[in-house]
């Protein structure tokens, strides 16, 4: 049967702020491997899950990993200016190459979202069945009205909205929703027309704090490794 998702896993080398956090160790494992296994955990059809990495040293711990690395990510999208959407239409033409079709659709998985469960992944397929939509992303809830979100102009608060009194009580907030890098999914056709993720018909797939973690800094990696401790993760 035609593969109808692929399942991008993009892991640059180069990190600057956790030198090769990509492949350091997470517990017992590297972070290409937390997501490695989500995958293969997941209960999938019709899929390929690839690794996209200008790294050869990348590509082993991918392979090892379980993740295929059919090519060496280009220069041209390995600096810190290229784009996800590069890095995207790259491992698509890669997959028109090889198969001579194009995926139904793209799942973007990055490797700092170790916590992202085999069960978020399902999930979002099959909310994007059910929903017909073009597009799922996860999202994490800020329980923050637009009245207690500030831009500061020229040293003073200014809110992003004071069209009413400021609003801090939990209660009476309704969450505001921002993506938290863990789940990208999109049409392959939407993509490609968009040049973005996001359409006017993309699903929010909303995943709790432990799962919504993205390991940027090493403080985000100290939290990791407490969530680990604790328990919070298998």
């Amino acid at each position: 049967m035609p593969i109808q998702t692929l399942i991008i896993v993009p892991a640059r080398s180069g990190s600057k702020g956790i030198p090769d956090k990509n492949i350091k160790l997470l517990g017992d494992k590297s972070l290409i491997a937390w997501t490695a296994q989500a995958i293969q955990k997941a209960d999938l059809n019709n899929y390929i899950a690839v690794l996209s990495t200008d790294s050869d040293h990348y590509a082993k711990v991918g392979c090892d990993a379980g993740l295929r690395v059919p090519f060496i990510r280009p220069v041209e999208c390995s600096n810190d200016k290229a784009s996800a959407l590069a890095v995207v239409e790259h491992a698509l033409h890669w997959f028109e190459d090889e198969y001579h079709y194009l995926p139904e659709q793209v799942m973007w998985l990055q490797p700092t979202s170790p916590f992202r469960s085999s069960a978020i992944i399902e999930q979002a397929l099959e909310l994007m069945e059910r929903r017909q939509a073009d597009g799922v992303i996860g999202c994490k809830e800020i329980h923050r009205d637009l009245t207690t979100l500030f831009k500061s102009n020229d040293g003073f608060l200014t809110a992003l909205s004071n069209d009413k009194a400021i609003q801090t009580r939990r209660q009476e907030v309704e969450p505001l929703l921002t993506p938290n890098g863990a789940m990208y999914l999109c049409k392959t056709s939407v993509l490609q027309e968009k040049k973005s993720f996001y359409s006017e018909r993309t699903v929010p797939l909303v995943m709790d704090a432990v799962m919504s973690l993205d390991i940027d800094t090493l403080t985000d990696w100290a939290m990791a490794e407490a969530f680990i401790k604790a328990k919070l993760v298998e």
